[in-house]
């Protein structure tokens, strides 16, 4: 009869999610996941199979948990443009308050894996495609009420914003400034003025 698990998943998966964002897949040793986690090794295999798993399974839940964040934001309001500066927002405080400077654990491993990890590269382009489509329906919604300029087309306005929070990401890693931050992204946003 196999023994019951002992543990919270979701837990173990905050505490391997931290170790892989602070040290990168390849950094991380299946050592430093029994140490984070405490579970043993024999537990981390029959639980998520190898350390591969874990790390989707830990990269899955921080996705997750962002968007969760990021929509009970987006619920406040209303306004296209708003919804639009609120993701901002979330990005640059996100960025300030990372004070050991890990920064998103999606591009990062984005950036470390993406060559030789499908499963990575396609939950990345399904981030990036998901984004831009929510932008894109926030663009075409709020260009047809005359809230968002209409002086670029929507598609090429969303993927321009996914492409500026991408940027936002990885300088946000070198200069955490919020000064510096917010002036950035005022420009970007000055493309949705009339």
């Amino acid at each position: 009869m196999p023994k019951a698990k002992r543990f919270d998943e979701l837990e173990v998966l905050r505490k391997a999610e931290r170790v892989f964002n602070e040290k990168g897949y390849n950094g991380t040793s299946m050592d430093d996941l029994v140490q984070a986690t405490g579970l043993s090794r024999s537990s981390i295999y029959d639980t998520f199979g190898d350390k591969h798993g874990l790390f989707l399974k830990a990269l899955g839940n921080y996705q997750d948990a962002q968007n969760n964040a990021m929509e009970e934001l987006l619920s406040k309001t209303n306004s296209y443009k708003k919804k639009i500066r609120t993701v901002f927002d979330y990005m640059i405080n996100d960025i300030v308050t990372d004070k050991a400077r890990k920064g998103c654990m999606m591009v990062n491993a984005n950036m470390e894996l993406n060559s030789v990890d499908k499963e990575v590269a396609q939950m990345a382009l399904t981030t990036m495609e998901d984004m831009e489509q929510q932008f894109y329906m926030w663009i075409k919604e709020g260009q047809a009420t005359g809230e968002i300029s209409k002086k670029f087309p929507a598609k090429a306005l969303a993927r321009n914003l996914y492409n500026n929070i991408m940027g936002l990401r990885v300088t946000g890693r070198n200069r955490p400034d919020y000064d510096a931050l917010r002036e950035m992204i005022k420009i970007t946003l000055s493309l949705l003025d009339q």
